[in-house]
């Protein structure tokens, strides 16, 4: 992935010139951001321009590179591209996909094929991997949002195996994934420097999104678990706590609604397509 980030035109990071004066300092007082300049300037004998220079060049170097960046949406880019088509693929033969209401037929003695199997094992895994990656790697803005949005849907995935709603299952992964492909691929645009692009694949990603987390999840998946399942499920405290979690889920893809609408307003007004995941907090 990052010979392909290189070829298509992410710059590679620059490291600035350590300062030998400075980094001994560093050394022997540990962090220094917190310090005054002036102070830092007067023990060293360094000029106070060239100390703000070098703290600037050190932060920096703090935060993940473009490239870094790339790759992480690139591989984002692969497995959700790969789970949206394959779950499109396993779930276009299946009857619950576009008859909602035959995710409750014959509950509970549901036959769980062996693809429908591979697809939540599958997915799981990776739900698990994002977790581990949110909270070892460079920390963003909406990290409380991310940390919240995916152990609700591990839970999610727990919950529906065990009591057999795999099939409202399904339709919720393929709901998620849906809109995520296009959106690392926005990404990986703007990180290359392909600016027209990026924005053409922003503006792609906020329709599908609308489409998807706003209009279908909420009319058909949360309408199909909510009013549907009285068809042929008698209620129960566990049901009640499964519907909590898609609810929850709503309300976090209109928290990140209004963030999208940030990013577009920024893209129309300053037309420089933004990523307000991409910084740290201390930047925000």
């Amino acid at each position: 992935m990052t010979p392909l980030g290189y070829w298509l035109g992410v710059k590679k990071k620059k490291f600035p010139r350590l300062n030998p004066t400075l980094e001994e300092y560093i050394k022997q007082n540990g962090s220094v951001y917190k310090l005054d300049t002036r102070e830092i300037s007067k023990q060293t004998d360094v000029p106070v321009r060239d100390v703000e220079r070098w703290l600037r060049d050190r932060q920096s170097l703090a935060k993940p590179s473009d490239i870094k960046r790339f790759v992480e949406c690139g591989w984002h880019f692969t497995f959700y591209s790969c789970s949206f088509f394959g779950g499109l693929v396993m779930l276009w033969q299946k009857s619950w996909f576009w008859t909602t209401v035959n995710c409750w037929l014959d509950w509970p003695n549901q036959h769980i094929d062996n693809d429908v199997y591979w697809y939540y094992l599958i997915e799981l895994s990776f739900y698990w991997c994002l977790v581990f990656s949110v909270v070892t790697e460079h920390r963003r803005k909406d990290f409380v949002q991310m940390i919240v949005h995916h152990v609700v849907t591990i839970l999610l995935v727990y919950f529906s195996w065990s009591l057999n709603f795999v099939r409202v299952g399904t339709l919720v992964l393929i709901t998620h994934d849906a809109a995520d492909f296009p959106m690392a691929a926005g990404k990986m645009m703007k990180y290359s420097g392909h600016k027209t692009m990026g924005e053409i694949l922003l503006g792609v990603f906020i329709i599908v999104w609308i489409l998807s987390r706003l209009i279908y999840y909420p009319v058909f998946v949360l309408y199909c678990s909510l009013v549907e399942i009285y068809a042929g499920v008698e209620p129960f405290p566990s049901y009640y706590f499964f519907n909590v979690l898609l609810i929850v889920l709503q309300v976090m893809h209109i928290i990140w609604t209004y963030m999208i609408a940030r990013i577009a307003f920024l893209t129309i007004s300053k037309r420089e397509l933004k990523d307000v995941r991409s910084d740290s907090e201390s930047d925000s």
